[in-house]
């Protein structure tokens, strides 16, 4: 009865501040247990916004929950409303600063939604600021062994205005589009964020009289790197959310590589590239795709369904995906073991052409590293001419802790071709081999400390050699927000 006191009082406190003036701007896509908890309280049908697009808005969910009566939910849900509602209490904070350490005993291969580690060990420091239109976070990070040769960054930082509805930012911020608990094919945190201009829709709330159901947009203008195959280059990335029934989120992803030293770098040459199919130079490297996530009730317990298509050609004329990599998953929560459990099928094994079975998937004839930075690819982790299957529970302990296990069955690089790239290294450049991993991780959070700690298991068999290879890792992080 005291926690039911102290949660519907969170909640009215939230009622009572939630104005653009106090709220937190964004949920950032490195929290699994919390993506958890909102996906929970989204399948209840407590949250009505779209939330298959990180950065997610604070704005819409924050209005859904302070809605809620506590005392109306069953315990689950109850739980999760206190520990996102926690979490934004502490975002929504005028001054902000955090300390990170983490560290890996081996370089990760694979970063999926939630990691926060691409190499082996990282030191970083945070400090930002927000008023009610601007908001800032200047965050630095020294890296051991990076595996791009950059041992100090800048990632994460940014700044932002709000103007009504929209929110106008200048920074490298971490994205990651899609429904899967994973990785995602079209946009995740695989590779580092790129500096760019972003335009986003800060509140995806339908109005009283709006005849939309709730939306949410974001596009961005980035500049890719002078070490890229064509220097300098631009990506252009844009994701429209939408959520017409409880029941139904759908989200439509288009991105675009164009220009670069040697190549037209202004609006005339996106329009041209964009909608007219690159008639006039023909250079850009362009993906796009759709997700849909289904959520509905079996036995008492929640269960989602989700599918994405992800082409790596698309005609702008008949709006056909050609070249499609298709991902399947489904996830439902165990009220009893207090779990989310999804499977997840992903392929990105697709036939190219009649002449090329494999190798184009993100690949490009003119911006050579394809659809990567520093030979990670901007989609999924496994990169091109795989198959995937995944299979994961996360188990909320308690209402600080979680453990997160997961079972993977990879067959990577199936054709044995190698793409090999001058200035970059690639997962395409590896044997074609099959992986079975086990990865055991435990999160740990209270209001100021968060620890996180996980072992991972991996027998490699390499499909020339015929070799099997042995490999372990263990992985710690710890962070402090003050």
């Amino acid at each position: 009865m005291l926690k039911l006191k102290l949660l519907s009082l969170l909640v009215c406190t939230a009622a009572a501040v939630s104005t653009p003036a106090s709220a937190g701007w964004w949920i950032e896509a490195d929290d699994l247990s919390l993506r958890s908890d909102i996906q929970l309280l989204s399948d209840s049908g407590y949250i009505r916004q779209p939330i298959n697009t990180f950065p997610l808005m604070w704005s819409g969910i924050v209005q859904d929950l302070q809605q809620l009566d506590p005392a109306t939910l069953d315990q689950d849900a109850q739980q999760a409303l206190q520990r996102v509602m926690t979490l934004w209490q502490r975002d929504r904070r005028e001054v902000q600063a955090s300390l990170s350490l983490a560290g890996e005993t081996e370089q990760p291969a694979f970063v999926r939604f939630g990691d926060t580690l691409r190499d082996k060990a990282q030191a970083q420091a945070s400090g930002s600021y927000q008023t009610e239109h601007v908001s800032a976070r200047l965050q630095v990070s020294q890296v051991s062994q990076p595996f791009d040769q950059n041992k100090s960054r800048l990632d994460g930082s940014y700044v932002a205005v709000k103007a009504g509805n929209w929110i106008v930012s200048a920074g490298a911020l971490e994205k990651y589009w899609g429904p899967s608990f994973d990785s995602s094919a079209i946009l995740s945190t695989n590779a580092r964020p790129v500096p760019a201009m972003t335009l986003s829709r800060h509140s995806s709330v339908a109005g009283a009289d709006d005849w939309l159901p709730a939306w949410t947009f974001t596009t961005s203008f980035g500049q890719l790197s002078s070490r890229a195959e064509v220097p300098d280059a631009k990506l252009w990335q844009a994701r429209l959310g939408i959520k017409p029934l409880n029941s139904l989120e759908m989200g439509f992803s288009w991105v675009m590589t164009y220009g670069g030293d040697g190549y037209g770098n202004g609006l005339n040459d996106w329009f041209d590239g964009l909608f007219r199919g690159g008639q006039i130079e023909g250079t850009e490297n362009m993906l796009a795709g759709y997700d849909l996530r289904w959520s509905t009730s079996l036995l008492g317990q929640p269960v989602g369904i989700y599918w994405s298509a992800i082409a790596d050609d698309f005609g702008t004329k008949s709006l056909q995906l050609y070249k499609v990599s298709y991902q399947l998953g489904i996830d439902t929560y165990i009220r009893a073991l207090s779990s989310r459990v999804y499977l997840e099928a992903l392929d990105t094994a697709i036939d190219c052409s009649n002449e090329r079975k494999f190798n184009c998937f993100y690949e490009h004839s003119t911006h050579y590293d394809g659809y990567r930075r520093y030979g990670r690819a901007f989609g999924t982790s496994y990169d091109n001419d795989s198959k995937v299957l995944n299979i994961g529970i996360l188990t909320q302990l308690d209402s600080q802790t979680s453990w997160h296990n997961k079972l993977a069955w990879l067959r990577l690089n199936v054709d044995g071709d190698r793409v090999d790239l001058p200035s970059q290294w690639t997962q395409t450049q590896l044997p074609a081999r099959t992986v079975l991993l086990w990865r055991t991780e435990q999160q740990w959070r209270e209001q100021a400390d968060q620890w996180k700690w996980g072992l991972e298991f991996s027998n490699t068999l390499d499909k020339a050699s015929g070799s099997r290879d042995w490999q372990s890792e263990l992985f710690l992080s710890w962070s402090r927000h003050f």
